[in-house]
């Protein structure tokens, strides 16, 4: 099957100058709305939720111990439909920390900076938060 590409529809572009004048520039492409739209891939947008996890206090990267293998933390699962994502989670952070907290905070933050950096709606965020150690600032 063979592809044929249309060439772009002109359209002219009317702005509006300081002095009140209108003027008029032939952009030779077709409106926006109908030029096509943004693509994000499930890869791409788990990296991004994976990226805003760590801009959460508490939240800190592990590496995984198998060489070679995504086994780390932060570690994303993200599905995408069409403009619609849904993302699994699993982040570490030191003990002691208000879990339920940090779960939370993930949880908002990743809803804010998906949008933002993406474009893609994420219907919902399940966050399991795992002890990658202890906080070694405590005091017995």
């Amino acid at each position: 099957m063979s592809e044929t590409t249309l060439p772009p529809t002109p359209t002219s572009v009317v702005a509006e100058t300081a002095g009140g004048h209108e003027t008029s520039t032939d952009t030779g492409l077709a409106p926006a709305e109908a030029r096509g739209g943004l693509q994000v891939k499930a890869h791409a947008l788990r990296h991004i939720v994976e990226a805003a996890a760590l801009e959460v206090p508490r939240v800190q990267a592990t590496d995984g111990a198998l060489g070679g293998v995504r086994s780390g933390t932060p570690h994303a699962s993200v599905t995408v439909r069409g403009t619609t994502a849904r993302v699994e989670l699993e982040v570490a952070c030191t003990w002691p920390a208000p879990v339920s907290q940090v779960a939370a905070d993930v949880r908002d933050r990743v809803l804010l900076r998906a949008a933002q950096l993406s474009g893609v709606r994420i219907a919902s965020v399940d966050v399991t938060v795992t002890v990658a150690g202890t906080d070694d600032r405590r005091t017995s």
